[in-house]
Order: C-alpha cells, then sequence, then structure tokens
C-alpha cells in the first residue's frame, strides 16, 4: 500500500501555466479577471483550473487555493 500523495508533490505536478493560474486565483481573481491578465481566453481560465482541481484531488476553487496558500511558502 503506498502512501497518500502530499498536496507538495501535487502542486508539484501541475504545470507552470497552472500553477500561475491557481496562483491568481488564490489571490482574488475572477476568471474573467485572470484570463485578461494572462492574454488567454476565459474558457481556458476554466480549462486549467478543472485540471488543477483533478490533480490536486479537490471540487473547488477554494479548497485548491488552500492547498496552494499552505504551501506558498515552499514554492
Amino acid at each position: 500500500m503506498t502512501a497518500p500523495e502530499s498536496a507538495d508533490s501535487k502542486i508539484g505536478s501541475l504545470t507552470s501555466r497552472e500553477l500561475e493560474v491557481l496562483r491568481l486565483a488564490a489571490n482574488g481573481l475572477t476568471n474573467r479577471d485572470i484570463a485578461s491578465s494572462l492574454g488567454i481566453a476565459e474558457s481556458t481560465v476554466r480549462v486549467h483550473l478543472y485540471r488543477t482541481y483533478r490533480v490536486l484531488g479537490v471540487n473547488n476553487r477554494t479548497r485548491a487555493a488552500l492547498l496552494y496558500l499552505n504551501d506558498a511558502d515552499r514554492l
């Protein structure tokens, strides 16, 4: 039986773009604001967040943001 993956290792498996989108979301930006800031479509932001939730094993933005913020000092 393997040990569950830590949040740190899960966050480390995100792409740089997914991590950037998560960072902005964790700082309170809306999908529209994130899209504007990064010069991408809002639908692309949703795709990045959806994949981020799956990688982190969460089902919403708040839980993903909490994992990120708890590990932000290590990133």
